[in-house]
Parts: C-alpha cells; structure tokens; sequence
C-alpha cells in the first residue's frame, strides 16, 4: 500500500471500511517534526502490512482537522475495528509507533 493523501472526511470513510488498521496524521509543510514523523509513517507503511496510512494538510483541509479535534502537529489517530483510539501528538520513534500498532492489530486479531 502506499501512503494517501485523503482531501474529504468521505476518503477517511472508505478507508476505514476496507483497511484493519488505518493510521490518520495531520500535517503540515512547515511543521518541522511533521516532516521527521513522515519518514516514520514512511517506513511503517513499507514494512508492516494491514495498516493504511492517510496524511491530512490541515492547512488545505481545516474543516477535517476541526472533525477530528486537532489542536496542535503532528496529530495522529489510529482507527480500527470502528473505534478512534487517544491521539498520538507529537513525532513517535518508528520502533515505539510500530510495536504499538502490532501489539493492537494482535490483540484484534484475538477477538
């Protein structure tokens, strides 16, 4: 898969609908540790299946940014099995995001 760049609440619909795990960021260009966690965000697609990420410029997209109660950069929100889990603010080391996102998706894959 490859990362999306979604401009519509109705994109982040259908994504969640067909993905286990979606993995939502808010950004933007001028957003230094936004720019350090995109390579994050660049890895863990490449390497672990089963997760979808979509990336938001909540400078073009601010009524998406607003729905999802974004306050400050980098914003993440994982979503899956039809529940919005706490957000992930701020830039994450690869190693801490990657362990958590698989510790959820086989903890789903238990029930």
């Amino acid at each position: 898969m490859s990362i999306i760049h979604v401009t519509s609440p109705q994109q982040i619909n259908e994504q969640v609908e067909n993905n286990k795990m979606v993995v939502l960021n808010f950004w933007a260009t001028w957003c230094g540790p936004c720019r350090m966690f995109a390579e994050v965000l660049e890895q863990l697609e490449d390497e672990v299946d089963d997760i979808q990420v979509l990336k938001v410029n909540v400078d073009d997209h601010p009524e998406i940014s607003e729905k999802f109660d974004v306050m400050g950069i980098p914003h993440t929100r994982v979503i899956m099995n039809d529940a919005m889990y706490e957000p992930l603010v701020g830039h994450i080391p690869y190693d801490q995001l990657r362990t958590m996102l698989l510790a959820e998706l086989e903890e789903a894959s238990k029930a």
